[in-house]
């Protein structure tokens, strides 16, 4: 009773999101469409002809299509979590992260960063994150992840587990004027002392302030592997571990393929209730051409309640 209670409100949540998602963009569209053909009016003494119309609605219409495909993508793997999954690497309880990070690259300079994170396990079958992240820098950044498990068992013995996992993430540098859309569809596996995923991104980016002089104020990336690997030195259900991975995507940003950022993490359980958590990144650029060079490294302490 309780479980099909759950999985009811589950639906009712996803379907709002949706509708919610799907009148987002139409409306974002729309109102690119008036600017575009406001512009027109503006610079051009000839009105708008009707084929050149045309020529945007097709346009826009074809982005709705491509809007509703990604947002059912989202919903799809969503929904995947209401497949009856048990997994021992899933963490059982509601936790809280708090983070402060010492960062530096060539672009910001010396600066810092606070980040907050929730790791909401909403049913046996579901695990979601919520982080958001605000920088001296005055960048921001929001991230969303929703991932489903499967694990594998044989004669009761435990072979790791299937993931799938939806990444969505929404930065605002607002000392540039610029903001950000990525989003990431992947599958891996994990066991004890190994965690692999790769899959599809894509994102998009574009001014605050739309220009008068100009309708290019957006960039649309709509191909990008991502991956991520980690190694463990000890079991997850160790007190204290410690851990190396290479990756593009972290929880506040999506890099392209070829700009990998390497990773140090640790922690450790001091209490029942209580881990500290420790880690250290570093971004190098230019791989691609052969000509890497440091960009920014960036290095993070923080502590986790579990409740």
């Amino acid at each position: 009773m309780r479980t099909s209670l759950i999985y009811s409100l589950n639906l009712l949540l996803l379907r709002c999101v949706y509708l919610s998602m799907v009148c987002f963009f139409y409306y974002k569209y729309c109102v690119y469409a008036k600017k575009v053909v406001s512009l027109h009016s503006k610079y051009n003494a000839k009105p708008i002809a009707h084929w050149q119309l045309d020529i945007i609605m097709t346009i826009i219409n074809r982005n709705i299509i491509r809007t509703r495909a990604l947002v059912l993508s989202i919903l799809i793997t969503l929904l995947s979590a209401s497949v009856r999954a048990e997994s021992v690497y899933r963490d059982t309880c509601y936790s809280l992260r708090a983070d402060m990070t010492y960062a530096y690259n060539i672009v910001y300079g010396h600066h810092g960063a606070f980040d907050v994170d929730a790791i909401l396990p909403i049913n046996p079958h579901f695990e979601g994150e919520v982080a958001a992240r605000a920088t001296t820098a005055n960048t921001y950044a929001i991230g969303f992840r929703a991932q489903p498990k499967f694990p594998i068992r044989k004669n009761g013995i435990d072979y790791g587990e299937v993931v799938l996992e939806t990444r969505v993430l929404y930065n605002r540098y607002e000392r540039n004027q610029i903001h950000g859309l990525s989003i990431a569809f992947s599958a891996g596996y994990r066991w004890e002392y190994i965690y692999f995923k790769a899959g599809y991104g894509l994102s998009m980016a574009a001014t605050t302030v739309m220009s008068q002089h100009s309708t290019e104020n957006s960039v649309f990336e709509p191909h990008n592997l991502v991956y991520y690997l980690e190694i463990f030195a000890r079991p997850h259900t160790s007190p204290w571990n410690i851990s190396a991975c290479i990756t593009d995507m972290t929880d506040f940003q999506m890099e392209r393929m070829f700009t990998p950022i390497f990773m140090l993490k640790s922690y450790v359980d001091i209490a029942e209730h209580w881990r500290l958590c420790f880690c250290g990144q570093c971004k190098p650029v230019g791989i691609a051409n052969q000509a890497a060079s440091f960009f920014g490294a960036e290095v993070t302490v923080g502590g986790l309640y579990k409740f």
